[in-house]
């Protein structure tokens, strides 16, 4: 009987594992990330800045907690095109400095300014962390962006 109730016990255990619903999250370069939203041409206005996440002013407090990264604007001004992919070993202290980026920096994008698309890109903006990854993504195609991203680290 023991032997019966240890057999099923195992077979449950290993049951569990096996269902377990935890995905492998891929160690890339973020330089890699990068070179797939350009070779894609999915950044629809040019030309772009591209600066290291390090160096972007909305990081300034959290420089030291990024493993790598990148910023990607729109260097035309009154065009938004933010995409930014950061590794970090704080993800939430990361997250929290673009939480504020978008509530000081992207408010005039928001209130329509340069044009309609501006306001929806940043309503429609997306801030996710996958593992050590987080992005943010504030286009008129976002989810286009995303998908591209979540191919590359999932």
């Amino acid at each position: 009987m023991k032997k019966l109730i240890s057999l099923f016990s195992l077979i449950l255990t290993l049951g569990l594992v096996g269902c377990s619903s935890k995905s492998e999250v891929k160690d890339i370069p973020v330089s890699d990330i990068k070179a797939a939203i350009n070779n894609e041409t999915l950044l629809t206005i040019q030309p772009v800045s591209d600066v290291d996440a390090k160096e972007f002013y909305a990081f300034e407090n959290v420089k030291n907690d990024i493993k790598e990264g990148f910023v990607l604007q729109a260097m035309i001004n009154v065009r938004l095109q933010d995409v930014f992919v950061v590794k970090t070993d704080n993800v939430e202290k990361v997250k929290q400095a673009i939480e504020e980026y978008k509530t000081n920096s992207l408010r005039m994008f928001a209130d329509g300014y340069g044009s309609d698309d501006n306001a929806t890109a940043v309503s429609d903006s997306i801030l996710e962390s996958v593992g050590d990854y987080v992005y943010f993504i504030a286009t008129t195609n976002a989810k286009d962006i995303e998908a591209k991203i979540l191919e590359m680290i999932k």
